[in-house]
């Protein structure tokens, strides 16, 4: 039994699962027994936590998706819905995979209905299809976004898409569950999505909700944070001092699980792929948590829940067809920040868009294309986010800032000794002006980019940022006998 004052190595111990008070013969032989010192006032809970699901809620070769993370919390922790039980998420929940990505995370939120979930933060990818979908998703799902950071500029109010926190009763224990949103979404979305509204310093937010929350009767604190375990650390005095022992942090993918004194921090990593199990025991006389136990566990392709595979086999179902149509072949993985992935973008736009001299996109927004057929829904999933092309005037010396400053992924361009050749063997000048095509949101300020401020009235091109690349992909009609990858060389 870990207690709340365990050890690092103690809280990395991966052993099995842990559950609640019920059907304990299904549980792990590392079952806490805290579980079973239950009283009038002592109380158990379990919280199921996931982050950065991100749309993967089909399985993969590596990972058992939305039905087998049910199954594991039902035949491992025991879960049900009207259970001693919270499952909770940090934010980033559809931007990913086609299948969530092409309905605009309306399949993903079906499923985390159907699975169970009572609370999600907000992370900053769950406004990348603008505040209208946003407004949407928040209708549809029947668990509230949280975030206690997040203002109207205009009014200075939390949004109608968002609650600042919430009071939730398991097993005579009020929880109160606050939200909170990286700070870094104006730049880590689409700005254009997030401009009229104000993102408060965590620790305000803090200071401002709690109080709220307790006053509604709330026992036992948790925080819901899309920010990485580091920004978590950073409000482990603040959270000691406002009572709360339990932050589930978000953003960074990373895998969590330790106490920092009197604060359990927790993530569970991304995509489905894992989830932390959270037991408690907690005095509802004493508002205090006598007993804790905290565990990463794996979401392993086996078999999974038959009624979440089938609806998210019913999504597949209701997607335009040509989605999957077969138009290529990659006999091997295009890695997302490779020279290969460059070519297999800018190619393709500067193809579309003859008067643009080079391409640049960033790498964080792209992400692997597996080996095998390619499709459309491929193509989606491997730039999931929405971008108009825009074509700005740079000069040699303004490429070369932005190539040293941001790293993107360039097309268009050939490094040489001494410097940089344009494709047709030109050498790129300093002081000419140069044609370049980018994804609005980098033009607008996002992922840090800063260079608006060389061209305020460039041409927002009308082309769509996946479209040239499907098109030349049909055009190209890759198979085994010639994959991709043949054409991607230097």
């Amino acid at each position: 039994m870990l207690s709340k004052h365990l050890t690092r190595r103690e809280f990395l111990h991966l052993s099995a699962l842990c559950g609640a008070g019920v059907a304990l013969t299904a549980c792990s032989p590392g079952f806490p027994d805290f579980i079973n010192r239950q009283t009038d006032t002592l109380r158990s809970l379990v919280m199921l936590y996931t982050n950065d699901e991100h749309g993967w809620m089909e399985p993969t070769a590596q990972s058992g998706g939305a039905a087998g993370m049910l199954r594991r919390w039902q035949r491992q922790a025991g879960f049900t819905s009207d259970g001693p039980f919270l499952a909770l998420s940090g934010g980033d929940l559809w931007t990913g995979p086609a299948l969530s990505t092409w309905f605009k995370g309306e399949s993903m939120i079906d499923v985390m209905n159907a699975m169970g979930y009572s609370a999600a933060t907000l992370g900053n990818h769950d406004f990348d299809a603008g505040v209208e979908v946003l407004q949407q998703r928040a209708a549809q799902a029947r668990f509230p976004l949280l975030s206690a950071n997040i203002r109207e500029k205009a009014t200075g109010r939390t949004p109608d898409f968002a609650q600042a926190y919430m009071l939730h009763e398991v097993n005579g224990i009020q929880v109160g569950l606050v939200g909170l949103t990286t700070l870094e979404t104006p730049v880590d979305t689409q700005p254009s999505h997030v401009a009229d509204f104000d993102f408060l310093p965590y620790e305000d937010a803090l200071r401002e909700a709690v109080p709220h929350v307790k006053s509604l009767g709330a026992q036992l604190l948790v925080v819901l944070g899309h920010l990485c375990s580091g920004e978590m650390r950073s409000l482990v005095p603040t959270a000691s001092e406002l009572g709360i022992p339990i932050l589930c942090a978000g953003h960074c993918h990373e895998e969590t699980v330790e106490q920092a004194g009197s604060v359990t921090i927790v993530q569970s990593g991304s995509f489905l792929q894992k989830f932390v199990c959270i037991a408690v025991l907690f005095d509802t006389a004493n508002h205090s948590l006598v007993d804790i136990d905290a565990r990463l566990v794996d979401n392993p392709n086996r078999r999974g829940d038959a009624d979440i595979a089938g609806r998210v086999q019913a999504w597949h179902a209701r997607a335009d067809p040509t989605l999957w149509q077969v138009i290529g072949y990659a006999g091997k993985k295009i890695g997302a920040g490779t020279p290969e992935m460059a070519k297999l973008i800018t190619t393709p736009w500067l193809e579309a868009y003859p008067s643009a001299n080079i391409a640049l996109f960033s790498p964080r927004y792209v992400q692997s294309l597996p080996a095998g057929e390619v499709s459309p829904a491929s193509i989606l999933s491997t730039i999931p986010t929405d971008n108009e092309l825009v074509d700005m005037q740079l000069t040699g010396l303004q490429v070369l800032g932005t190539l040293d400053t941001r790293h993107p992924s360039v097309g268009g361009l050939v490094e040489v000794e001494g410097g940089y050749t344009l494709s047709d063997g030109t050498p790129l000048d300093a002081n000419n002006s140069y044609h370049v095509l980018i994804p609005n949101s980098l033009y607008e300020g996002g992922n840090y980019y800063d260079v608006r401020k060389y061209d305020l009235n460039a041409t927002y091109t009308g082309l769509d940022w996946r479209s040239p690349v499907v098109e030349w992909l049909t055009r190209l009609n890759t198979s085994r006998h010639d994959p991709l990858e043949n054409h991607l060389g230097a």
